[in-house]
């Protein structure tokens, strides 16, 4: 057991004592460098897009059939052709939260899957493109998948 503080063994136990030594040493210029380096590296984390594309005081309801359900981080995203006004199918895609939101919100891996047909309500893009950003889903069985009173 390391007969230092309680904090330095703590730090240290997990590296070889010539690295505890300097670990627990180093208040120069380089630590200050590394600091900085770790901090930059953890930016792109804290980066997110808004929402400024999307017409969010305005819905559209599509009747849609699913052609592809991407289960992934940073958001999920749900893909579906959807006739537009002139009877045109369109392929659309749809941005959601997290995984572990839209898991809090009753989703799953397995909650839509291609071929469904369902009534996908969004807020549509500003400038026309078949994209959106979901508010509800309306399964074929009467059920309602939401992202729990959040549009994003």
């Amino acid at each position: 057991m390391n007969k230092g503080s309680a904090g330095s063994y703590r730090i240290g136990r997990f590296l070889p004592p010539g690295y505890r030594t300097a670990l627990l040493a180093s208040k120069g210029p380089g630590s200050i460098v590394v600091a900085v380096a770790v901090l930059m590296c953890c930016l792109p984390a804290f980066a997110h897009h808004g929402n400024a594309e999307f017409q969010m005081d305005q819905s559209v309801t599509l009747q849609a059939t699913v052609t592809e359900f991407s289960w992934s981080s940073p958001h999920i995203v749900i893909y579906f052709d959807a006739k537009n006004e002139k009877g045109e199918v369109l392929r659309w895609s749809c941005e959601t939260s997290a995984p572990p939101k839209m898991h809090r919100d009753g989703w799953t891996r397995e909650s839509l899957k291609p071929g469904d047909h369902v009534a996908i309500v969004v807020h549509p893009a500003k400038n026309g493109q078949a994209v959106g950003i979901l508010i509800r889903v309306l399964l074929a069985d009467g059920h309602q998948l939401g992202t729990g009173g959040e549009s994003y």
